[in-house]
């Protein structure tokens, strides 16, 4: 029988900007007006970071320490201000905060100060970047071109550099699993949605009670009251920068969070479907248009009035437009047509096009090779990941496609018996599996093992 397309799983039903008045200001224009009001004094020397203060050092460091420095005319006293600003290295968790002046006697070129950090035996996102910044030199002084010092804390306990599973329950609760942590309950109900990001971070959906963040040290906090109808993660990638979440408001709109801005609202249209890639977000707003979101100026750039019917990217953007054929896009690129079939379903692997096409079976497309066959038979969902595409083929079992010398070399049968959902991680090197009455397992390329006997709702895996 011939599956209908997934939609959406569900539907559930800001201030005024100020601008600032030019009342009672006077302003001072052409001849005559030179000389009037303070004068700045001139910058006689410079201030700023030494490069070496510029480093990744590992969670058990003590201490680091900074070496600022002090050129030009050094006749005069001058000061300056440091202070400590947090990154995905949290203060008072991960290093103690810091606001400070250095002052410069007159002929002194250097000035030292330290940041002691904190050693705990959690398992926390493996890079910790935070930032220390120079500013507000006192008079005849300037800020050089070094005047922030970016560092990365490497944590240093085993499963933080390891893949973190989590699992809902349902009314047993919200897990965590790591290989060597085990299991780790972080909420007592179910949740209707969980995203997971490579900063081991969970977020969680729980409905009426509002949209919840949770990390190792702080736990579970509220970031939402409302109810999300979708969430997304950006920025989730090699960077190690923050978290930045995109949240579908429904009704109230498309908004982004991180913890150093907070929340604002990108957009009040009610977004349709949302494919991330790295730091792009592809955003289907239906009658209002494809778009691609970039979490930096210019944000916005708009592909298409037309809507696709899905979408799929990782370093390509795959569209299925029904009818119109699958088509691909990418800045570098444009737009291309790049297929006529109308398929159940798609994914991509950097430009490996993926189909399921029904009862004709899965198909791949490369740029060098076309389309050719993966398997005849229509599998009841597929993922991919790390250049690996996982295929549920019911009472077939999960099977895995990556590479090989011949088309059959390619497949690795990963159970035997039907799975009810699976989750794989970022890398293709794992998958967690739903067995049903069976429990959750786990594959790894080390083999297969059960991880509890329960049946979870859902599932997710970090990076």
């Amino acid at each position: 029988m011939k599956r209908t397309k997934p939609g959406r799983a569900r539907r559930r039903a800001g201030g005024k900007p100020t601008l600032e008045t030019l009342e009672g200001r006077r302003m001072l224009s052409g001849p005559g007006t030179e000389g009037v009001g303070p004068q700045a004094s001139a910058v006689v020397s410079l201030i700023e970071f030494d490069r070496a203060s510029i480093r990744t050092v590992q969670e058990s460091t003590a201490t680091v320490s900074f070496l600022v420095k002090r050129t030009g005319d050094l006749s005069s006293a001058a000061t300056v201000r440091a202070r400590t600003v947090a990154g995905t290295a949290l203060e008072g968790y991960d290093y103690v905060p810091l606001e400070t002046t250095l002052t410069f006697a007159p002929g002194q070129p250097t000035a030292t100060f330290v940041v002691s950090l904190v050693n705990d035996a959690i398992a926390e996102a493996p890079y910790k970047p935070f930032r220390v910044l120079l500013e507000g030199p006192s008079e005849g002084a300037g800020l050089g071109q070094v005047s922030i010092a970016p560092v990365t804390i490497l944590d240093d306990e085993p499963d933080s550099k390891l893949p973190m599973t989590l699992l809902d329950f349902g009314p047993h609760g919200v897990w965590t699993h790591g290989p060597n942590g085990g299991f780790r309950k972080i909420h007592d109900g179910g949740a209707q949605a969980i995203a997971a990001s490579s900063n081991r971070n969970a977020y969680l959906d729980l409905g009426g009670d509002g949209l919840w963040a949770w990390d190792s040290l702080r736990g579970l906090r509220r970031l939402a009251e409302a109810d999300p109808e979708n969430i997304v993660v950006v920025n989730d990638d090699w960077n190690h920068a923050e978290d930045v979440l995109l949240v579908d408001f429904g009704p109230t709109g498309l908004w982004r969070f991180s913890e150093s801005r907070g929340w604002a609202r990108l957009s009040d249209v009610d977004p349709r479907a949302i494919v991330v890639d790295r730091l792009d977000a592809y955003i289907d707003f239906g009658h209002g248009g494809l778009w691609r979101y970039r979490d930096a100026s210019p944000s916005w750039y708009k592909l298409n009035d037309v809507a696709p019917e899905s979408m799929a990217a990782d370093g390509v953007l795959f569209l299925d437009y029904g009818s119109r054929g699958i088509w691909s896009w990418a800045a570098a690129q444009g737009w291309r047509k790049v297929g006529e079939g109308d398929p159940q379903a798609i994914a991509g692997s950097g430009t490996t096009l993926y189909a399921d096409f029904g009862a004709a079976g899965v198909w791949s497309r490369t740029e060098a090779d076309g389309w050719f066959q993966v398997a005849a038979a229509d599998p009841r969902s597929m993922r991919v990941a790390g250049g690996t595409l996982f295929l549920d083929f019911g009472v077939h079992g999960l099977w895995s496609w990556g590479t090989g010398a011949t088309p059959a070399s390619r497949f690795t049968r990963l159970t035997d018996a039907a799975v009810e959902s699976f989750a794989v991680g970022p890398a293709g090197d794992r998958a967690v599996v739903d067995a049903g009455t069976a429990g959750v397992w786990i594959w790894t390329r080390d083999g297969y093992r059960r991880l509890n006997a329960a049946n979870p709702t859902a599932i997710a895996v970090t990076a």
